[in-house]
């Protein structure tokens, strides 16, 4: 999050991981229950949506107004819910749309799998950081290949678009790989 107007999407279904962050002066939605946090997604589509409708109007391919960054934690909490069929719908669909809109999501989870980050999901994130999962197979659905080993501790597998398959980088040296297309 290079750009100092940058806006944050906060959903904390554990509700005590980024409720520090909710008064923020660039949040603009922080959600906690299971009707907030679709209402808040709905928002979210909806102001990608509107981006799409300007940029249509301009004749331009991308957004240049504000990025906005939706942080989920933890993905795994949040679809283990009733409204976990409503919450794919939506993160797929930002998911899809996104990047021309400049609306990105960042989701953790501590074990990714099939059920926690969904393959309609998981496909249309350009950018997927991997720390240390808790087996193989949890790492090799994340990065949609196998790897020689699961990083150690203080590292992470980068899957990106700049790369022609994952790269593992020191964790202090994430965001600058990503950022700057470089291991």
């Amino acid at each position: 999050m290079n750009s100092p107007d940058a806006r944050l999407v906060l959903i904390d279904p554990k509700m005590v991981e980024l409720e520090a962050y909710r008064l923020a002066s660039n949040c603009l939605w922080y959600a906690d229950d299971d009707e907030n946090i679709y209402q808040v997604l709905c928002n979210t589509y909806d102001l990608m949506f509107d981006r799409y409708r300007r940029m249509k109007a301009a004749g331009e391919k991308n957004s240049t107004e504000p990025a906005i960054y939706i942080f989920v934690d933890e993905m795994a909490a949040l679809l283990q819910t009733e409204y976990k069929k409503q919450y794919i719908k939506m993160f797929s669909k930002i998911a899809l749309m996104g990047r021309a809109a400049r609306v990105h999501m960042i989701l953790c989870t501590q074990v990714a799998t099939r059920d926690t980050i969904p393959a309609a999901i998981r496909n249309n994130i350009p950018t997927i950081v991997c720390l240390r999962q808790q087996d193989a197979r949890c790492q090799k659905y994340l990065l949609d290949c196998k790897m020689p080993e699961l990083p150690e501790r203080g590292y992470a597998y980068i899957k990106s678009p700049t790369f022609s398959r994952p790269v593992k980088v020191e964790t202090d040296n994430v965001w600058q790989t990503i950022t700057e297309g470089r291991n």
